[in-house]
């Protein structure tokens, strides 16, 4: 059984300023390897940001850009299960992937955070955090440091393995099943970037399915739970989206495209597009 845990630190609030990365294999249950890369990110640095974690331009004077670490991060984390704690970390990296024109990383990612929503009942609703599960699993860490946090969330996620009996692989399942009988919908809004949009999910989003759902409605879309003749977006989890290459697609995608080839005017986007959509 291995997994790799990344965490990431930003100058600023544009979420590809990463200024520092964090990356932790375990196989087995063990650790078996650590790096910690401070990065320049060739942005500037928030007073803000630098207040959490501590590093500053001077730091990083000199460090390598992500372009130069791009090739050793994808040979840790290809084709493996690689968690992080919330989706922040995995959308930072997408976002500054897609800044500097490299290809996104090839992994099948897992929340850890959402995994502890679901092993232990306490943390279901609140309490999720890394600094409040470290110091309720009594793992002493450094919160901020990328390599800190991101050992601390390897730590949680075979915690979680331990008392479960969830591999890795299972816990992406679980973590992103949606019980069919449950469909998701809300009504749209009169303002927001999405307003007039009809949208439908589908595939294994980095977020709950009903946190899309109220995002899209935020915005002014509505959420139906199938595709019809009335959809204008489909959003299909990153994750499959990644895999597809035009096979084992699920039925609402099969559908929209059927849609989609007979005129209607519909879009298929990531997850990470739908999220730049409604930040609009």
């Amino acid at each position: 059984m291995k997994f790799v845990v990344v965490d990431v630190e930003t100058a600023n609030p544009r979420m590809s300023s990463i200024c520092q990365i964090g990356i932790v294999t375990f196989e087995n249950g063990v650790e078996v390897d650590a790096e910690s890369h401070l990065i320049d990110p060739q942005d500037y640095f928030d007073p803000v940001n630098v207040a959490i974690h501590g590093i500053t331009a001077e730091a990083v004077a000199g460090a390598p850009s992500i372009r130069d670490l791009h090739g050793r991060l994808c040979e840790l984390t290809s084709e493996n299960v690689v968690a992080c704690h919330t989706h922040f970390d995995r959308v930072a990296l997408g976002r500054v992937c897609d800044l500097h024109s490299l290809p996104a990383l090839s992994c099948k990612w897992l929340d850890t955070a959402r995994v502890a929503r679901r092993a232990w009942t306490q943390f279901s609703k609140s309490g999720y955090g890394l600094s409040n599960l470290a110091k309720h699993f009594d793992i002493n860490f450094q919160h901020h440091d990328a390599l800190h946090d991101t050992r601390t969330a390897g730590l949680i996620l075979l915690r979680a393995i331990e008392e479960t009996g969830r591999d890795p692989a299972e816990w992406i399942r679980f973590c992103n099943y949606v019980p069919s009988d449950a469909p998701i919908q809300r009504e749209g809004g009169e303002d927001g970037p999405l307003t007039g949009e009809s949208i439908v999910f589908t595939g294994a989003l980095e977020i709950l399915r009903k946190e899309a759902a109220d995002l899209a409605s935020a915005s002014g879309a509505a959420v139906e739970a199938n595709v019809t003749k009335g959809t204008t977006i489909l959003v299909v989890g990153d994750q499959d989206l990644d895999r597809l290459a035009g096979h084992g697609k699920s039925t609402k995608h099969r559908k929209a495209e059927n849609l989609i080839g007979s005129g209607q005017a519909l879009r298929i986007v990531g997850e990470a597009d739908f999220m730049r959509m409604c930040a609009v």
